[in-house]
């Protein structure tokens, strides 16, 4: 089977979200929120988005010839992986270094690159100035 970049973004967007989901649902499920009916689909849910996230991210890298799926999936999980490490709570502020990002992307930009690099990031290259 062979996917457009447009398809494959979506399968990989489609298994990220499975990640996401998956981590909350896991989080809150011993929590006692779910009762009864929910708690059984819950349940099932969870179930469904780890078969997700194992069989298609496998199925992502043998239907993409140049590993563009497979390395948007590897990065965006890096991500994820961090991003999930943060409370509930402070998605708010990330939201807006998100709008603040699309106000002004290269501002942010040089803000972010500056104290990565105070922080022990290395420069691998630079970054054209429009």
């Amino acid at each position: 089977m062979q996917l457009n970049k447009k398809q494959l973004q979506s399968a990989s967007g489609a298994i990220l979200s499975a990640y996401i989901l998956n981590h909350y649902l896991e989080e809150t499920k011993h929590l006692g929120l779910f009762k009864q009916t929910v708690k059984k689909n819950v349940t099932r849910t969870i179930n469904d988005l780890t078969i997700i996230e194992q069989f298609y991210f496998d199925e992502v890298y043998n239907i993409d010839d140049k590993d563009l799926g497979g390395t948007l999936i590897d990065n965006n999980l890096v991500f994820l992986q961090e991003f999930l490490k943060f409370d509930f709570n402070d998605f708010s502020k990330i939201q807006e270094i998100f709008v603040a990002y699309q106000k002004d992307p290269n501002r942010l930009s040089r803000i972010s690159d500056k104290i990565l690099i105070e922080n022990g990031a290395k420069k691998i290259w630079e970054q054209q100035q429009e």
